[in-house]
């Protein structure tokens, strides 16, 4: 398998699209409530890169990844979630071949639409928890699964199939893979975390405690007050 370079110009105009996102609701998670305090610039940049039928992705997102809305943590996080992993783009027809199968691809896709359709933190990532915890096992109708999600969640479907249907979905999967391509070191496994950049490596489940550390603004919230100080 080769992996297809794409043209930096492509990436630059691709990457600028990415931020143009329509006006989207808000939800809760675990009743929280999400007050914005600290400087963008002062942010921890969160990245995780995963597959969407991965186990240990699934267990991740499903059990961990929440924390990142619990006690203010998310006031100092810009959180991405970047639905492509291992998996490889085939020549001469560009044909996306994933890890798990075609189901990973089709719900790869669906990921990144609910990405550029609600790009509010929050918002996404219930909507992806949601797919995380129903997606699994011989799915006889892909398309009910996310469905039933937007339908539990009072969310418009027809962001997601437009986006589907028109190619968006698979153009921007190109791009997670392009961005996927350039992390170093590579991609080890699913799922893998990056702090400004920096690999997280395999105690990813600690990622709480990372973000405290990163975090140098003087806002500090309630999740990083709970850490234990560390004895250096």
């Amino acid at each position: 398998m080769t992996f297809h370079q794409l043209p930096s110009s492509f990436l630059s105009t691709a990457l600028l699209f990415m931020f143009i996102f329509p006006h989207c609701s808000s939800v809760e998670y675990d009743g929280a409530t999400i007050f914005p305090t600290v400087k963008q610039d002062e942010k921890v940049n969160l990245s995780v890169y995963y597959e969407s039928l991965s186990d240990t992705g699934a267990e991740f997102i499903s059990h961990d990844l929440g924390k990142v809305f619990e006690k203010g943590l998310t006031s100092i996080v810009n959180l991405r979630l970047i639905p492509w992993g291992k998996a490889q783009i085939v020549e001469p027809n560009e044909t996306i071949v994933c890890e798990h199968g075609e189901d990973e691809c089709y719900f790869n896709v669906i990921h990144a639409c609910a990405i550029k359709a609600w790009p509010e933190q929050l918002l996404h990532f219930t909507f992806i928890k949601c797919l995380e915890e129903t997606s699994w096992g011989p799915t006889l109708d892909k398309e009910k699964v996310w469905r039933t999600c937007c339908q539990n969640l009072k969310l418009s479907p027809n962001l997601i199939k437009d986006c589907y249907d028109n190619g968006t979905g698979r153009w921007l999967e190109l791009i997670y893979a392009a961005e996927t391509e350039r992390l170093e070191p590579p991609i080890q496994f699913v799922p893998w975390l990056t702090l400004n950049g920096d690999a997280v490596g395999p105690d990813y489940g600690n990622f709480v405690k990372y973000v405290c550390e990163a975090y140098s603004g003087s806002h500090v919230p309630e999740a990083c007050k709970e850490m234990p100080i560390s004895q250096d």
